[in-house]
């Protein structure tokens, strides 16, 4: 940890802040999606390696507010761009509602497209953009890559959903399993085929994954059971598993290593 932490110490010292600029976009159903894009100081401000960021949720919305990891990124010169999918809070209950039932679908289309946005717009490098994201964020990083193979180089997820079964089963012993069930299921697709872990065959990128053995939100064997599937697969994925640790990056140690390791994977796959 003393090493990991003065690795850190010394990339935040030069760290630059960046502000982030309110966007909008249409998605592919006419719905507009808004959200943040923050890009590094001192750089073209075009053509960038890019970081697609999206939240974990649905309950949940990206704002104006302080972001470590987005300001970490930026830092290393990378633009990032969080959006507030259909589903997200904050945009009235019927925005919201939108997210019934498009865990698996126009949620992640949502995604996909503010991606195809930042390409649009000469924003992003089309062959240089990274999906990153935790939890439901987790499962988008990987999901959205099932979706459109075309999109993203590599993706990195911290206390990703893999198996939606498997995930359906642990949220029935939560006060909220209805509310989040209403947004998982839907009548489009069966959780099987929403599922990464069932997806294997169509994941065709380095993927990178964080997760604790402490984590009760998400458990860690839905990371686990992902890496055992790629490797067999022969296809290219770490993980890195913590004994300690939950699924917000509340320790030190954790989020130290979460941000150092990030950094190289990004330096490895999208600046080589």
């Amino acid at each position: 940890i003393l090493s990991y932490y003065k690795d850190l110490k010394t990339q935040l010292s030069l760290m630059t802040y960046t502000s982030k600029q309110p966007i909008s976009y249409e998605a592919r159903d006419g719905l507009t999606i808004h959200g943040y894009l923050s890009l590094p100081k001192e750089s073209s401000q075009a053509n960038l390696a890019t970081v697609i960021y999206p939240h974990w949720g649905p309950e949940f919305k990206d704002s104006w507010h302080y972001d470590y990891v987005t300001q970490y990124l930026t830092s290393l010169g990378y633009a990032v761009l969080q959006m507030n999918y259909r589903g997200s809070t904050g945009y009235g209950t019927e925005f919201h509602d939108l997210g019934k039932h498009q865990w698996g679908d126009k949620m992640l289309e949502d995604i996909n497209d503010g991606s195809h946005w930042m390409v649009r717009e000469g924003i992003a490098d089309p062959n240089r953009m990274c999906i990153l994201g935790d939890t439901y964020g987790g499962y988008a990083a990987l999901q959205s890559v099932v979706k459109d193979q075309s999109l993203y180089k590599c993706s990195i997820t911290h206390a990703a959903i893999t198996d939606l079964e498997t995930y359906r089963n642990l949220l029935q012993r939560y006060s909220d399993f209805t509310f989040i069930m209403d947004y998982i299921e839907s009548e489009n697709y069966d959780l099987e085929e929403a599922s990464p872990a069932n997806n294997i065959d169509k994941i065709n990128i380095p993927v990178l994954l964080f997760h604790s053995n402490q984590d009760t939100r998400v458990k860690s064997r839905q990371s686990k059971s992902f890496e055992s599937k790629m490797k067999s697969a022969d296809k290219d994925v770490t993980y890195i598993n913590w004994k300690e640790g939950n699924n917000f990056l509340s320790g030190q140690k954790q989020r130290t290593e979460f941000l150092l390791e990030t950094g190289k994977f990004l330096d490895k796959h999208l600046k080589n």
